[in-house]
């Protein structure tokens, strides 16, 4: 499969998934903005929105982490099931990472 197929199959699988999760912190419309997959579809990189904060939507969708990358195991007929990242819509992956502490020295 090309990445942009998997790319699909793997927002097709996690819309039906987690309508079925029971977790309270998970709303009624979760919306999957996109879905990055690594060229080796060893990770794949999903950003998720919803009405109001999305930050206990992540937290809990990255909890039920498990569950979701059996669903998509399941659904996806490849020898290597990409490890789910779960990420609000518009943030940066990279924003997790502490930033730098203070180089000491004057600016040039």
């Amino acid at each position: 499969m090309k990445p942009r197929q998997v790319e699909v199959a793997i927002t097709r699988i996690l819309n039906g998934a987690i309508a079925e999760l029971q977790d309270p912190r998970v709303p009624m419309i979760v919306t999957i903005e996109r879905v990055g997959v690594t060229q080796d579809y060893g990770l794949a990189r999903v950003y998720v929105s919803s009405i109001g904060d999305n930050g206990p939507l992540v937290e809990a969708l990255n909890n039920a982490r498990g569950r979701l990358q059996h669903e998509v195991g399941q659904g996806l007929k490849l020898r290597r099931v990409p490890t789910l990242e779960f990420y609000a819509a518009g943030a940066s992956p990279f924003e997790r990472l502490p930033s730098p502490g203070p180089s000491g020295g004057e600016p040039l």
